[in-house]
C-alpha cells in the first residue's frame, strides 16, 4: 500500500484566477478574461494554462509582466 505524506504546512497556490487578475489590475472581469484569453492565445504577456474551459494564470509570470521584468531583460 502507498503511503501518502501530507504536507504540514499549507501550500500557496501558485496559480491566480481570472477574477484575481481582473481585482489586482483593477479592470472589469470582461477585460480580464480579453487580456488572459490574448495571452493564452499568442502565448505571451504571462503564463496561462487552460483546463478545460478554466483559465489559471501562473503567479509569477503575472505578476512579472505587472511590474514590467520581461523574459530575457
Amino acid at each position: 500500500m502507498k503511503k501518502t505524506i501530507m504536507p504540514t504546512e499549507p501550500q500557496e497556490c501558485v496559480t491566480l484566477r481570472v477574477e484575481d487578475c481582473a481585482t489586482i489590475l483593477g479592470i472589469s472581469l470582461s477585460t480580464a478574461y480579453s487580456l488572459v484569453e490574448r495571452a493564452f492565445n499568442e502565448q505571451s504577456m504571462f503564463k496561462v494554462l487552460r483546463l478545460g474551459k478554466t483559465y489559471r494564470i501562473i503567479k509569477q509570470s503575472f505578476f512579472d509582466f505587472v511590474y514590467g521584468e520581461q523574459k530575457g531583460a
